[in-house]
Parts: C-alpha cells; sequence; structure tokens
C-alpha cells in the first residue's frame, strides 16, 4: 500500500511539474492563432489582444529559448511511435506470459521503453501544440489528445513502478490499460491531421 502511494505521488508530482512548467513557461503568444479566433475584429484590437497574451509569458517570444521549445516540439511527430509500439506489444507480450509463463524480460524492456517515450511524447506534445492553430472542433479533438496522452504517460509510470507488485494477470490488466489510453490518444491525434471522420473514409 505504501508503494503504492509512493508511486501514485511520483506520477502526479511528474505530471504537475511538467504540466506546470509547459502551462507558465509556453502560454499562446501567436498573432496568426488570434487573427483566426477573433474573425473580423480590427488589426488594433489584434495587436492589443497580441500585447495582452505577450505579457502573460516568461519567456521572451524573441528570445533563443522560446524559439528552442517551438523547435524541440516538432520531434513530437517521431517520439509518439514509440509508446504506441512498445505499450501494445508490452500488453500483448504479458499476455503471452499469462497464458505461457515465458518472456517477463521481453515485457520488462517494452515498458520502460514505452514509459520513457510517453512521458517524452507527452512534454514535446504541450510544445508541439503551442506551434499549431486549432479551432473549432479541432480544439476539442486537442484537448482529449493532449490530456489522454498526458494520463497515458502518468499511467505507464504507475503501472512500471508498481510491475513487480500487482501479479501476473494485474500487470497485464494494467498494460492493457495503457495499450487503451494509448491508442486513443493517437486516434485523436489521427484525427488532427486527417479530421475526425478519417477512418470512415474509403
Amino acid at each position: 500500500m505504501n508503494l503504492f502511494f509512493l508511486a501514485s505521488r511520483a506520477a502526479i508530482t511528474l505530471f504537475v511539474i511538467v504540466a506546470a512548467l509547459l502551462v507558465f513557461l509556453i502560454s499562446p503568444a501567436n498573432a496568426d492563432e488570434l487573427h483566426e479566433k477573433q474573425g473580423n475584429e480590427t488589426n488594433s484590437q489584434v495587436s492589443d489582444s497580441k500585447v495582452e497574451t505577450m505579457d502573460q509569458t516568461l519567456i521572451n517570444p524573441d528570445s533563443k529559448l522560446y524559439r528552442v521549445v517551438k523547435y524541440t516540439g516538432k520531434f513530437h511527430v517521431m517520439v509518439l511511435h514509440f509508446p504506441i509500439a512498445f505499450l501494445l506489444g508490452a500488453a500483448a507480450m504479458q499476455w503471452f506470459v499469462v497464458f505461457r509463463g515465458k518472456g517477463q524480460t521481453v515485457v520488462a524492456v517494452m515498458l520502460w521503453f514505452g514509459t520513457l517515450g510517453a512521458v517524452g511524447a507527452a512534454a514535446l506534445g504541450w510544445m508541439y501544440a503551442y506551434d499549431s492553430v486549432y479551432f473549432g472542433e479541432s480544439e476539442n479533438i486537442l484537448f482529449w489528445h493532449r490530456w489522454l496522452g498526458t494520463g497515458t504517460a502518468t499511467l505507464a509510470v504507475i503501472v512500471l513502478l508498481l510491475r513487480n507488485k500487482l501479479g501476473s494477470k494485474g500487470l497485464a490488466l494494467a498494460l492493457t490499460a495503457c495499450a487503451g489510453l494509448v491508442g486513443i490518444a493517437a486516434h485523436y491525434g489521427a484525427s488532427l491531421v486527417y479530421g475526425p471522420d478519417f477512418l470512415l473514409k474509403f
């Protein structure tokens, strides 16, 4: 019970740190985004809103750190494939362990890589979303993609820390939950790129 509490606290702390840094250090300051959202407002109103938004950020949009953060976020589209592959693979392999009793080492390796990939993809995703403009239905899709991805990373950290305490079937169920979350998060991510009805198009 104490181990579970410590693991949960560690995962929550990690999430809070990442979320706090990204929310307060990478707040939106994009004039194009403001223009899309404000529609037919005058140029002076857009300019005033831009200045007001820039005053709320702790990173100067003209600074090197700002440019580095925006550029680094672009690697989200590369890193995101690792948690998808490794967490799905770990879940499938753990069920093989349940029925055959072999492959524990493979599961451990996949879970480590899947967790590291999930945390990295979540952090980079927050940065990448800043560099993009979403509105209307896409804004709602982004909300679910962002928080499902962050939830996947948090759950993966908890499962990684508790993997030796869950038992074979318990670990299989936990990894299945991770696989389900990352799959849904990936679906919302694909919906941002290809549209919410991309699976219905032939």
